[in-house]
């Protein structure tokens, strides 16, 4: 089994998050997508497109240009004076997650918000708040033939799989929660340590709980 540091950064696909209409930088953002991109959703307080468009609309705000070449330069050499807003939180996002290709986000009318999600000692921390709503999760990457035999057979167990061979393919769509579940049974019946794989991923997969494009491969029983 291999697992590196990147492997849970490329699960993600899909993300969605809120923007608020009265936050100028926020505005700014949902007026820029409103304007350059098609939206996928049928629903007028949200809007679903790809991360190409997204980035696309983006650049063509000077202002937001700006803002975004701030952000760079934040991780280049960092000012204790920066004040983070979505622009910076979501450039964060973006460069870390590297297989995302897809993004929601709702637009909200609230007035009186806040990213203020706690207080340590008298310091304030800012964070932007997302959940993954689609990810793949490519055991090819991580497991050798053995161990993917081993996954396989679980997953005809469970119904998720074909156990016939002609009727077979190598890739199918579950719930995290549903993998994690497999993964943790797998790992109690000792048929393999899966809980190293549980363990090395961020229990934000469990939590959001997206649906995950599993990728594996197969040999003939």
């Amino acid at each position: 089994m291999l697992i590196d540091n990147t492997f849970e950064l490329e699960i993600p696909t899909h993300i969605a998050f809120t923007l608020y209409k009265h936050d100028y930088i926020d505005n700014l953002i949902i007026s820029r997508v409103k304007k350059e991109c098609k939206n996928e959703s049928d629903k007028a307080s949200e809007f679903i497109v790809s991360l190409d468009q997204f980035e696309k609309a983006m650049h063509t705000s000077a202002f937001l240009r700006a803002q975004i070449q701030k952000t760079i330069e934040q991780d280049l050499l960092p000012n204790p004076n920066f004040k983070p807003n979505s622009i910076f939180f979501l450039q964060s996002i973006i460069n870390r997650l590297y297989n995302l290709d897809k993004i929601t986000f709702k637009i909200s009318d609230e007035k009186m918000f806040s990213r203020l999600v706690k207080i340590e000692g008298d310091r304030e921390i800012l964070s932007f708040h997302f959940n993954i709503i689609e990810g793949t999760f490519d055991l090819t990457k991580i497991l050798n033939r053995e161990q993917l035999d081993t996954f396989n057979k679980r997953f005809m167990d469970v119904g998720v799989m074909e156990n016939k061979y002609l009727q077979r393919i190598s890739y199918f769509y579950i719930k995290a929660s549903t993998l994690f579940d497999i993964l943790a049974d797998i790992a109690e019946t000792q048929m393999l340590d899966a809980f190293d794989i549980i363990t090395s991923i961020d229990p934000k997969i469990e939590e959001d709980d997206p649906v995950l494009l599993i990728k594996t491969d197969y040999t003939p029983y």
